[in-house]
């Protein structure tokens, strides 16, 4: 996990809790994955990069297991990047708290490293939603 922010506060042990349950009831006890926290600047510059939309967004994922070389460690899912601020502007938005929006950013995010993609189709976008809810039910509500 890297922290490149400083403006907000978070609680990086429950994030990394969260990421093993999430892997854990996703049945992948042994997979890896790295956390990057950043602001709106940072989030901007890999969202153009990288999806040739220059704006900040939420979270970012980078699976690895798609990219050349994914096979030489199919264990390292790879990265989630989230932007603390964005998420801090869309608690307030959603009317949540600063940690329900976390934690529904992180399992987006690792569910894009798994593959789901809301894009891909309405069908898929209903199964990705569905999974999303699940996940966050039983990880939330324990504490």
């Amino acid at each position: 996990m890297q922290n490149r922010q400083r403006t907000y506060p978070v609680n990086q042990k429950n994030l990394l809790r969260w990421a093993r349950q999430i892997l854990s009831l996703q049945k992948l006890d042994h997979a890896e994955m790295g956390i990057i926290l950043v602001n709106n600047r940072q989030i901007r510059v890999y969202n153009r990069d990288y999806r040739k939309k220059d704006q900040p967004t939420d979270v970012l994922s980078f699976p690895m297991r798609e990219g050349v070389g994914g096979e030489l460690h199919p264990d390292f899912l790879g990265d989630v990047m989230i932007s603390l601020e964005r998420s801090a502007e869309e608690a307030i938005l959603y009317g949540r708290s600063r940690r329900e929006q976390l934690l529904i950013l992180l399992i987006h995010g690792v569910l894009h490293l798994l593959g789901y993609d809301h894009e891909r189709s309405p069908k898929e976008e209903r199964r990705m939603q569905r999974r999303e809810r699940l996940l966050f039910k039983r990880i939330y509500h324990q504490g």
